[in-house]
């Protein structure tokens, strides 16, 4: 027991003796000594007795402030970050005056030296910045520059030459046009009248979002450079918007795809919210708009959550696949959706801290989708699945700086922009991929009526069509044209050792080596399980037919990954030139031509070494 009393016993004597330390204190200040009292005098004293101060006085009395070190700006200097150059004092009642702070720091450490983009809630609040800075060169200008476009209202102050205070005011509560300089960040021009070092006070007011931007002094030679490469990057990503946007135009278009224009919408909509959020927006369409300035910093990313979880949930169709994550997804619509409304009725904290909760459910939402749809093997999803991964890494910074866990820097400004920059050509040609597949699909069925549904090749009607063609411009002309059988031999054996797939994929590989042999004038068809027809159109001479009869043969042998390991294709080609005046003692006619060909091949012995056979050359 006595154990577990000890430290309280501890603590006793420690405030006793602070409070005995305490009544010595005031006992010297009255005596003007300590433990002796004051020997009487015999002539009566002039001097006031001393007051005794308050032992609370004396425990609250703070140091005299400490100063940082002036910031020359001298020729040698182009670009100077001053965050740990300067100091902040964050106003609690957010409506303390220039005056009232000058007097309320008088003789007391009211400032705190600043650590780079240290990160501050201000909502509701004010943020005082101080630094001091000194132009050497009174030619020379100087800018300082708070580097947060969606600020909502900056103020510098400082005393010029006839000791009158200078108010400069910038940020989304002020017109861009009445802007000091108007810019995408809040840019002022440091005084230069001065002779000696001046004192900035820099003025802070930022809702809802937490306050992490840092301090730039520029040379105005450096800090046009610097807006040079930073319009030469950002045009050349809304550029590459422009050039997306146009191709999905075309591709709905010429593949009658509703996709791509679903694409367009949610490229113009991330679009946007990055031409908000970088200031561009502000800057060139809406410069006056200083309420829509605000609202849009709320209203267009949380826009943007919604088209994008739409997307993805049109393109990858979890509700397939992942029921459940599909119906998280359509509730985050539902609840961002409302959001965004109420940003624009009336923007509240909650509604910031309901977008940062939503934008990480979201991140969450399209890994899963973007796993799921990696693991399977169709046409297009895997580059789909990728496409998605870049904009999830490029939104984790902005979220952990929405959070307060990470302060203003690169990847949380530009991050978002550099993702969507390399997810906007991934998913489109994922997009194309799929198109392609879906519109082959779609001229494969459209083209059953004349096509083999297996092969793709011209069925025996629309064959017999362009021999008809060809039968009527041979006697016109007097030119005659080429007619190639072409047997798989083999087929049987496709058939009984490895199954109806493989068989059907020789077929097909048959068929896709024919259309590589023919000119696009030619025409390849299937007139049943194992007969092919290359129809060569005239004027066709013996040599010709010749040639190509050695090309399908060499194509046969050629390896292929299709076929079971030393498989190959074994044929048997016979050609002929056409009309054959024995062929039109049958008829006059496509059928008749195409089944004397058929019957001459069929009655010719078989010579195992030679699988090259000619009718009549």
């Amino acid at each position: 027991m006595s154990f577990s009393f000890h430290p309280i016993l501890l603590k006793m004597l420690k405030r006793a003796c602070v409070c005995v330390g305490a009544i010595a204190l005031m006992h010297s200040s009255v005596t003007g000594q300590t433990g002796a009292t004051p020997a009487p005098s015999s002539e009566p004293s002039l001097a006031v007795p001393q007051v005794p101060q308050p032992v609370t006085e004396l425990a609250t009395q703070a140091p005299q402030a400490r100063r940082l070190p002036t910031i020359d700006l001298g020729n040698q200097d182009k670009h100077l970050a001053i965050d740990t150059l300067s100091e902040y004092w964050v106003d609690e009642a957010g409506n303390t005056t220039i005056e009232q702070l000058l007097s309320r720091q008088s003789g007391t450490a009211l400032f705190t030296p600043r650590q780079y983009a240290q990160r501050h809630l201000i909502d509701g609040k004010a943020l005082w910045i101080r630094f001091d800075a000194h132009i050497t060169d009174p030619r020379s200008r100087w800018f300082v520059e708070l580097s947060l476009a969606t600020a909502d209202d900056v103020q510098l102050y400082w005393r010029n030459a006839a000791n009158q205070w200078v108010l400069l005011r910038a940020g989304d509560a002020v017109p861009r046009t009445q802007w000091p300089v108007l810019d995408r960040f809040p840019v002022f021009k440091l005084s230069a009248d001065a002779q000696g070092p001046t004192e900035y006070y820099l003025r802070v007011a930022h809702a809802r979002t937490p306050f992490s931007a840092p301090l730039h002094i520029y040379r105005d030679t450096e800090l046009t450079a610097q807006r040079e490469i930073e319009h030469f990057f950002l045009g050349g990503y809304f550029g590459l918007l422009v050039l997306v946007i146009l191709v999905c135009v075309g591709l709905s278009m010429a593949m009658r795809d509703k996709t791509f224009l679903q694409y367009l919408v949610y490229v113009v909509t991330v679009g946007a919210s990055q031409a908000i959020y970088t200031g561009l927006a502000a800057q060139y369409l809406w410069p006056n708009a200083t309420y829509w300035a605000n609202a849009a910093n709320f209203f267009f990313p949380g826009l943007a959550l919604v088209v994008g979880m739409w997307f993805v949930r049109l393109v990858a169709t979890p509700r397939v696949y992942l029921p459940l994550v599909d119906l998280m997804a359509l509730l985050l619509i539902v609840i961002q959706s409302i959001n965004c409304v109420l940003e624009l009725l009336h923007p509240t904290v909650w509604g910031f801290y309901v977008l940062t909760a939503m934008s990480l459910a979201t991140t969450c939402i399209v890994c899963a989708i973007a796993w799921s749809g990696w693991t399977r093997r169709e046409v297009g999803v895997r580059w789909l699945a990728l496409g998605f991964l870049p904009i999830v890494v490029g939104l984790l910074p902005v979220i952990l700086r929405n959070a307060g866990l990470l302060g203003t820097n690169f990847l949380t400004q530009y991050g978002l922009t550099l993702g969507s920059a390399i997810e906007m050509p991934l998913l489109l040609y994922g997009l194309a991929l799929r198109a392609s597949a879906r519109s082959e699909v779609r001229a494969r069925t459209a083209g059953l009526p004349t096509q083999d549904a297996l092969t793709g090749l011209s069925n025996m009607r629309d064959l017999l069509s362009h021999i008809h063609g060809a039968m009527t411009r041979a006697k016109r002309y007097n030119q005659p044209y080429g007619l190639i059988l072409v047997e798989m031999l083999n087929y049987g054996w496709f058939v009984k050792e490895h199954g109806r797939e493989v068989s059907d994929r020789a077929l097909v590989l048959l068929g896709t080596r024919l259309q590589l042999v023919a000119r696009d004038v030619d025409t390849a068809g299937r007139i049943d399980e194992t007969h092919f027809v290359l129809l060569l159109e005239g004027p066709c001479k013996p040599s010709y037919a010749a040639k190509v009869a050695a090309r399908i043969s060499a194509s046969a042998h050629r390896p292929t990954d299709l076929l079971p390991v030393g498989a190959s294709l074994k044929l048997r080609i016979t050609c002929a030139l056409m009309p054959d005046p024995q062929a039109l003692e049958l008829g006059d006619d496509a059928n008749a031509q195409l089944g004397w060909l058929v019957a001459c091949s069929e009655s010719l012995p078989d010579e195992p070494r030679k699988s090259i056979r000619t009718l009549n050359f």
